[in-house]
């Protein structure tokens, strides 16, 4: 494998950054502690089955009204999603000396054009809709067309050469920004989603009293 360049090098350095970052954030969100609760719990006091709930069935369409109501951005949210791990994939790849053109670059390069593509909807729908362009803010812009940017850019690195020092440019500039923006949810997700299944379970609410026998 060839010598890192400057561009590799950079990548590496905003990769650090956002893994360093990350971190920090992480103990960010037990800075304050754990909040006191006093009345006594309704439901399971260990938190473990509102938190099962919470990161299972409780992410499934039919339990999320802001979902059932919004089916394709639901589907548009997570070919996104999918196209933004498999670009990832597809940039460490490059970074290891694989080649463009091999069956499975080419597989990924797919899934990387077709989540640009559903990233670029989303945009295109937050900029159409009067009431999403009230709801955001400038972050969500920035976000969606840097993450947009680097899943087009390593699903054409994936067929053409000729686009990969692009790509590593423009992966190295969404790690600087994962952790200043709302990318970070990519981590808070996680102990935000756990606390909210913690406490809703601990009221008896989560799960909800139809899916408890299920």
């Amino acid at each position: 494998m060839p010598a890192p360049g400057p561009l590799e090098l950079a990548l590496c350095a905003a990769a650090a950054w956002a893994l360093l970052a990350l971190v920090a954030l992480a103990f960010r969100t037990r800075a304050w502690g754990r909040r006191a609760l006093h009345a006594p719990p309704a439901g399971d006091a260990a938190a473990g089955a509102g938190a099962r709930y919470a990161f299972t069935k409780g992410m499934l369409p039919q339990a999320k009204e802001s979902v059932r109501t919004h089916l394709p951005s639901y589907a548009a949210g997570l070919v996104f999603h999918g196209g933004v791990f498999a670009s990832f994939g597809l940039l460490a790849a490059s970074l290891a000396g694989f080649e463009p053109g091999s069956a499975l670059l080419r597989l990924g390069g797919a899934a990387a054009g077709v989540g640009a593509l559903a990233g670029l909807g989303l945009l295109g729908k937050r900029i159409a809709s009067p009431v999403l362009r009230g709801l955001s803010a400038p972050d969500d812009y920035v976000a969606n067309v840097l993450t947009s940017v680097f899943a087009a850019l390593a699903s054409l690195a994936a067929f053409a050469p000729d686009a990969r020092a692009a790509s590593l440019v423009a992966g190295a500039a969404l790690l600087l920004y994962v952790p200043v923006g709302k990318i970070r949810h990519c981590l808070l997700f996680f102990p935000a989603r756990y606390e909210m299944g913690r406490f809703f379970g601990r009221r008896g609410t989560f799960p909800p009293a139809s899916r408890r026998a299920a």
